[in-house]
């Protein structure tokens, strides 16, 4: 082989040698959650149990996400939540900060005041979030994306 082609091989081993990370394909990449959700129902510590439902508790919840890079996405998230206090007012659930998802469906949640971890399902614009750590923050939400 002459330098020209010696130089063509070269060039193509080189083309195929990224320094980034693998491209993503549609199948393994986590579904893009960004969008503005409105609570369909909550149960936690801090409904006592019970399931709530609108009117009783309301909430919005805004994801951001970045693109994937495998099998897993991050973005950052606000939540906020009002629910019965038990005496007759309102206690409302603030919380900024980031999530990660995974395509095999972790969730995690680095927020201002909740820090959790758990598993998520999203079918036809309705997203489940299930917390099963840390055991104070245990809780279903369920949120439809408008």
């Amino acid at each position: 082989m002459g330098w020209l082609g010696w130089i063509l091989a070269a060039a193509l081993l080189t083309a195929g040698c990224g320094d980034g990370e693998d491209p993503v394909e549609p199948d393994d990449a986590p579904p893009d959650l960004s969008g503005t959700y409105t609570l369909v129902s909550i149960v936690a510590i801090v409904t006592g149990g019970t399931v709530m439902t609108p009117p009783d508790a309301t909430g919005t919840f805004t994801l951001r996400q970045s693109p994937p890079v495998g099998q897993e996405a991050s973005g950052t998230m606000t939540m906020d939540i009002t629910i019965p206090d038990g005496l007759g007012g309102t206690t409302d659930i603030v919380d900024t900060g980031s999530y990660t998802v995974r395509r095999d469906g972790t969730w995690e949640q680095a927020g201002n005041l909740v820090q959790a971890r758990g598993t998520y399902t999203f079918v036809n614009n309705v997203l489940t979030v299930e917390v099963t750590e840390p055991p104070l923050n245990v809780s279903t939400t369920v949120w439809q994306r408008q």
